[in-house]
């Protein structure tokens, strides 16, 4: 019987506007067209495109706001398989529907993988709140993140159960499940028996890195220029001390350990580097990834059979080394050692690596995998009969992911069913690419930066959370001159670019580096120049200072050179440390950044004072204590504001807001300062509690080990 030639859908149809979703460029705007859609064909389509493995993350993230109205089995079932989505966000996202919709039952193995394997420990957290969430006994496999690498994660598993303890007898079972003897779950403990009880916590003596680290310190850039500074000689020396730093967290530190393995490492060197990187959690693939690029087949053979020659190889060296067998070399030359592992299987049980033995298997999804009326599961159940009906016909059917199957049984392109005309999403109005007209700014108690630094607004205004550039010229409008900027701060930058040059120059732009090195540093500042299209930074700052090495006299010298080239107007440093803000003050470091709010006060007795004689001008942040502080609607976030500006020794401080209506209450505390009585005494009556768990919690759940 000969097919029939295809017909197109109309373009009035629901599967004409569905069609638009196979379109990558279109499928963001066009799934956001579909939103509160009732239509099964669009519906259908929005599902699909939220399941594909293709779809961009914008395109996925539309999918799944557009269908949050349909309860139905099939938007439902989506929202569970999304938990697997390749993006992080759009698995986090995710996550929050599952508790939105009380899904626990179906999502409770997807959200166990997140909480034990995900790679990103924003997702993890996601998906540690949503499986607490679940009023069932499920709720317990939370517990898992005690042991999380991360301390985010542990941090949000800690404020659950700090929470559920308020139930004696549930605070018992919290107890009996936290047995693991490991150093982080014992932290843990003793973190809630500080919320439940007030006990304070017994000091533990963990691992430090110094002890056996002759080249450690805590700040990562100074760590990462210390091992280069080691030169190649070096560093093969010091290989048995590398690898233990396989799993740092900044990407500098590892890639000389991965560089360090690849030019001398012995198979020695990497079974202990690769029994390191066992924790799903801690994303161990890119590093093996880096390990092995492009390196000599034999190298990789004499590792692999070195690590399975072992008497109890770990299992994450042993998984590597497995996986060369049959590709760096035949099976049949280790067949003894393969033998003797797989009849002492023992040691790969309830390490993340049973069954690694197993010859691997494909994945795949059979039609069981779906419910009978799923789109999937009626591609797979298509005949050839059906498929002609289809192709024939195509409004039979409301999904494109079946007409697609279809297509491809009766050897026709599926654009041969597409609408004519095509159905576009209407078009979004661009912003016009214009110069933002900067409004005049009447600086409200200004100060001065620094020697010769500049004058600027006590508040001003980071780009953090992206606010939209309308936002940064109403901050302007208000009297804010200063900003604070980092090259991923779109709106921030947007907003600087688009201002002619002369207004360009009345603003005062805070930019600085994470570098420790004269020439990175350097680099960073041209950076900086060229993306603000700037000839001088107001303020520049060596980020995040951990150590005083970070701050060596050639970087001072170079920063010298750069303030006298004109680049840069001052020149100073940020840190957490209390002990090394004093020190830089006394050096002549100016300004100095620190820490303070009403929680975090004792930057008063040991830095401030000091800045007061040496007149060095203090900038604050963290006032808020990303946002726990607020308590509730106790406080508004600008009396944050006022106590820091109010202390004397500050010269100016930062807010981060996301939106228009957090700049308002903000630059409230610009408006007016003064802070009353009645609140300063709750503010700090707030912040002396929240000192006192934020210590406990530092000498706890945040500790290393």
């Amino acid at each position: 019987m000969a097919p029939q030639a295809p017909k197109r859908v109309p373009p009035d149809h629901p599967l004409a506007r569905a069609w638009a979703l196979l379109t990558p460029d279109l499928a963001p705007a066009a799934a956001a067209q579909l939103r509160g859609t009732t239509e099964p064909a669009e519906i259908e389509g929005l599902v699909e495109l939220l399941l594909d493995p293709r779809a961009s993350a914008a395109a996925c993230a539309a999918a799944l706001r557009s269908l949050d109205h349909d309860a139905g089995p099939l938007v439902s079932d989506a929202v569970v398989r999304a938990l697997a989505n390749p993006f992080p966000s759009i698995r986090i996202a995710a996550a929050g529907e599952v508790v939105r919709r009380g899904l626990f039952e179906t999502a409770a193995g997807p959200l166990d993988h997140l909480v034990r394997t995900d790679p990103f420990w924003q997702v993890r957290r996601a998906a540690v709140s949503a499986v607490a969430a679940d009023p069932s006994e499920r709720r317990w496999c939370a517990l898992y993140a005690a042991t999380d690498p991360h301390w985010r994660v542990r941090h949000a598993l800690a404020q659950v159960l700090a929470q559920w303890g308020r139930d004696e007898e549930v605070r018992s079972r919290v107890l009996d499940h936290l047995t693991d003897p490991s150093l982080r779950v014992t932290r843990l403990r003793d973190y809630l028996a500080f919320r439940w009880e007030g006990e304070p916590p017994p000091e533990r003596t963990a691992d430090d890195p110094a002890a056996w680290c002759p080249f450690w310190d805590w700040d990562p850039a100074v760590l990462a220029r210390h091992i280069g500074d080691l030169g190649r000689a070096g560093r093969g020396a010091a290989l048995p001390v590398l690898t233990r730093l396989i799993t740092h967290p900044d990407e500098r530190v590892r890639g000389w350990v991965v560089e360090a393995l690849r030019d001398a490492g012995t198979p020695a060197d990497w079974c202990d580097a690769l029994s390191r990187l066992g924790d799903p959690r801690e994303d161990a693939a890119p590093t093996q990834a880096d390990l092995v690029k492009g390196l000599e087949l034999d190298r990789l053979e004499t590792a692999a059979k070195f690590i399975l020659a072992q008497e109890r190889p770990a299992p994450a060296a042993l998984a590597w080394a497995l996986g060369q067998v049959g590709e760096a070399f035949p099976a049949d030359e280790v067949r003894a050692d393969l033998d003797r592992l797989a009849s002492g299987g023992h040691v790969l049980l309830d390490s993340g690596g049973a069954g690694i033995l197993a010859c691997p298997t494909t994945e795949s999804q059979s039609v069981a995998d779906w419910s009978p009326g799923h789109p999937h599961a009626r591609a797979a159940a298509l005949t050839a009969e059906r498929a002609r009906e289809l192709i024939a016909n195509p409004t039979l059917e409301t999904s494109w992911f079946v007409l697609s199957a279809a297509a491809r049984m009766c050897r026709v392109p599926v654009w041969k069913l597409a609408p004519e005309p095509e159905w576009n999403p209407p078009a979004e109005p661009r912003e016009p690419h214009v110069r933002v007209a900067l409004p005049e700014i009447a600086l409200v108690r200004p100060r001065q930066l620094g020697p010769g630094g500049p004058v600027v607004s006590p508040l001003g205004v980071s780009g953090h959370y992206g606010l939209p550039v309308a936002g940064f010229a109403r901050a302007a409008a208000a009297g804010v001159n200063l900003f604070f900027w980092e090259p991923n701060y779109a709106t921030l930058s947007r907003f600087v670019t688009q201002l002619a040059p002369a207004e360009r120059r009345r603003i005062r732009l805070l930019a600085g580096t994470f570098e420790a090195e004269p020439h990175k540093i350097r680099k960073d500042v041209d950076r900086a120049l060229r993306a603000l299209k700037l000839d001088r930074l107001s303020v520049f700052l060596i980020f995040w200072t951990q150590s005083w090495q970070r701050v060596t006299p050639d970087v001072r010298a170079e920063l010298d050179r750069l303030k006298a080239e004109g680049k840069v107007q001052v020149y100073g440093l940020s840190t957490h440390s209390r002990p090394l803000a004093a020190e830089a003050v006394r050096d002549g470091w100016n300004p100095v950044m620190v820490r303070h709010s009403a929680a975090h006060r004792k930057a008063e007795a040991e830095v401030f004072p000091l800045a007061i004689e040496r007149g060095t001008s203090v900038i604050t942040f963290n006032n808020t204590c990303y946002g726990r502080l607020l308590d509730g609607a106790a406080f508004r976030p600008s009396d944050c504001f006022r106590f820091t500006l109010n202390t004397p020794g500050v010269s100016a401080c930062f807010t981060a807001p996301s939106s228009l209506d957090q700049l308002e209450e903000n630059l409230d505390a610009l408006q007016n300062p003064e802070l009353p009585t009645e609140v300063r005494e709750r503010l700090l009556k707030r912040g002396e509690w929240m000192c006192r768990e934020d210590a406990v919690f530092r000498r706890t759940v945040r500790a290393d080990g």
